[in-house]
């Protein structure tokens, strides 16, 4: 077999699994996923994905071996790549390489959504979260600024690179000093509601959702580790929250 052509596929399930972790997905489905392609190319593959690093080795039909290490610095969730790589792979047999990796390209260079649509989206979330806790009107309307002051933050944090542990205890502190602001000036007549709505949209659920996939499917390295990581970031943000709440309401 073309040794390019074996280092084009390794390179392409490298690209599919390093993305697929970049944007959130289960370890399980990274593994999955590079074993996938490389058997639809005539390889017999392992892989063993963390968190931070992906291994992929593949065995040729002459017995030869192939290695390579993918180093994953950066993690988010983005949902919508995840299902249109993983919709890519189970479509592969309508694809060849060379239109494989120009529609995989494709995904990887798409934008994500602008600052507009993410602040309007912090906005609703902390402002019907309101509603769910039996919220006033003015609770709903505090939240919703609380919702777009804390994603302002955000994105601050996100330009001066402050990593999620700072990220999350300066949003967290953010948001209970909007809550203590709105009760200073008579607007609510309570922090509770306000403070807890703003809270939610920090919190890590997917990340805590995958860490449990991760454990009961056998990855108990990664699913530990991504739990500790999810406990870390609901830590900063309690920090941050109480921060504030004791600068600013004793």
């Amino acid at each position: 077999m073309d040794k390019e052509f074996e280092y084009r596929v390794l390179n392409l399930a490298g690209d599919i699994g390093e993305n697929l972790l970049k944007n959130g997905s289960e370890v399980y489905r990274v593994e999955n996923s590079v074993c996938t392609i490389a058997n639809y190319f005539g390889f017999f593959p392992q892989c063993f994905a963390t968190l931070t690093c992906i291994i992929i080795t593949f065995e040729n039909s002459q017995g030869e071996i192939i290695s390579l290490v993918r180093r994953v610095k950066n993690r988010g969730t983005n949902l919508d790549k995840i299902y249109k790589i993983s919709s890519l792979i189970k479509n592969i047999k309508n694809y060849n390489i060379e239109s494989f990796e120009i529609t995989l390209k494709n995904i990887i260079e798409e934008k994500p959504n602008n600052f507009i649509i993410n602040t309007l989206g912090f906005c609703l979330g902390s402002s019907f979260f309101s509603i769910l806790f039996l919220g006033k009107i003015e609770d709903f309307i505090a939240s919703l600024i609380s919702g777009f002051i804390v994603a302002i933050f955000s994105k601050l944090s996100d330009k001066l690179i402050l990593g999620s542990f700072f990220t999350n205890l300066l949003c967290g502190f953010i948001a209970t000093t909007s809550a203590c602001f709105f009760q200073y000036i008579g607007f609510i007549s309570e922090t509770s509601i306000t403070i807890i709505s703003t809270l939610m949209i920090l919190v890590p659920g997917v990340a805590f959702i995958n860490s449990m996939r991760d454990i009961f499917s056998g990855d108990l390295v990664t699913g530990i580790s991504r739990l500790l990581e999810v406990v870390m970031i609901g830590t900063s943000i309690a920090i941050g929250s109480g921060i504030a709440l004791k600068l600013f309401l004793h």
